[in-house]
């Protein structure tokens, strides 16, 4: 038995109710990454709500191999499943799968759309604010709202113009987001690879 689960057993009978909530979820996340080698072979044959399961489990977990299973689960034909590993991605915090997320910026499915442009804000990865431009034009006002969302995180200065322009957008939703960008575009550092990078 390695030390880091003695120590989680250890906490399982802590005083304080919450420490042990904490590390009964530890433990199954323990559980999870022990078992991922497993389960990623398993993965092939799988239903999509497995596929589902397995990627929120892997949220929080920062492995690379989740984070490699989690890259090849957004080309999965199952929008839910590829919802689910961008959310696992966007926890990662890893620049290095940018632009991967960049190519969801096209998904069929506005919902993916969407949640591409929201995880391309939080990565905080400038290289794809050029790519979040192209989508002030969808025609899903939600998309549109995350994209002018992306940009004011981003602090992508470029795109000044275009979120001026969104500022009359038809839907209260994107006005409000181009409001908000407005005040964070250029107020970031300069305009070039990673933020903070």
């Amino acid at each position: 038995m390695t030390s880091r689960r003695r120590a989680l057993l250890a906490l399982l009978r802590d005083d304080d109710a919450d420490v042990r909530r904490t590390a009964a979820e530890a433990l199954d996340r323990l559980d999870l990454l022990e078992g991922l080698p497993q389960a990623l072979r398993a993965m092939a044959s799988a239903e999509p709500g497995e596929w589902v399961g397995l990627l929120r489990g892997l949220e929080g977990v920062r492995d690379e191999a989740a984070l490699r299973f989690s890259v090849r689960a957004l080309g999965h034909d199952d929008e839910g499943v590829r919802l689910a590993a961008l959310g696992v991605l966007e926890a990662h915090r890893d620049w290095r799968i940018t632009p991967r997320v960049v190519e969801r910026l096209s998904d069929p499915s506005p919902l993916v759309r969407a949640r591409a442009a929201e995880v391309l804000g939080s990565l905080g990865d400038r290289r794809g604010g050029p790519a979040l431009e192209h989508l002030l034009d969808d025609p899903d006002p939600e998309v549109r709202r995350a994209a002018v969302q992306a940009l004011g995180l981003l602090g992508h200065r470029p795109a000044e113009p275009r979120v001026v322009a969104m500022a009359r957008d038809p839907a209260a939703p994107v006005r409000a987001a181009a409001a908000d960008a407005l005040g964070r575009l250029g107020v970031t550092a300069d305009a070039t690879g990673p933020r903070g990078g």
